[in-house]
């Protein structure tokens, strides 16, 4: 039975992604999200204390997946930049697959900002140690000014930020072709002459 728990609790967590982007996040019911995970509405109960609870859960799973899509695709051989970029174009292909959730977010979540940052901050601040040694091979290769690594994260975590919410609302855009814009004329602008 314990065995069952965790994939039990990862369907719901699919589950409520779907609802939430299809019907939004203050029309979804708890209801129609037991229905699609195939479990009783008082299983969600005994897993989540809320729906909100649910919605910041899945918010946290997914900050979890992209932090685990950018240590697989950072660590290893190959100039920095170019695995920052493989990672960036990675991370674009999972928003791109969870587009109609990250609009949930920005249109409906706006009072769970706050916590959402705070689950932000804990996946940056676990990791900090690891970002701090990219950083630095990144300037020992010239292609990031030697300023320091706090300020460079805040800039790379704006950037990503702003492109992600510009890209969430204007359905034409492809993130993907955006992402390869930004690094090509980062590579071009760090090119030595």
């Amino acid at each position: 039975m314990n065995d069952q728990k965790p994939e039990r609790r990862k369907r719901i967590l699919l589950a409520a992604r779907e609802v939430f982007a299809n019907e939004g996040f203050r029309t979804a019911e708890v209801k129609t999200i037991a229905t699609r995970a195939g479990v009783g509405k008082a299983t969600i109960y005994k897993h989540f204390d809320s729906k909100e609870d649910l919605l910041l859960s899945v918010v946290k799973a997914d900050l979890q997946a992209i932090r685990d899509i950018a240590l697989t695709n950072l660590v290893g051989a190959g100039h920095p930049l170019e695995r920052l970029k493989s990672t960036s174009l990675a991370i674009a292909d999972y928003l791109d697959q969870n587009r109609n959730f990250s609009m949930v977010l920005i249109r409906e979540a706006g009072e769970f900002m706050p916590e959402i940052q705070r689950l932000h901050e804990d996946v940056v601040s676990a990791n900090q140690a690891f970002a701090d040694a990219f950083f630095d091979a990144m300037k020992s290769e010239g292609v990031l000014p030697d300023i320091p690594n706090q300020i460079l994260l805040n800039l790379l975590m704006n950037l990503t930020i702003g492109t992600v919410y510009s890209w969430t609302l204007n359905k034409e855009q492809d993130l993907r072709s955006q992402v390869q814009q930004l690094f090509d004329l980062w590579i071009k602008g760090t090119a030595k002459t």
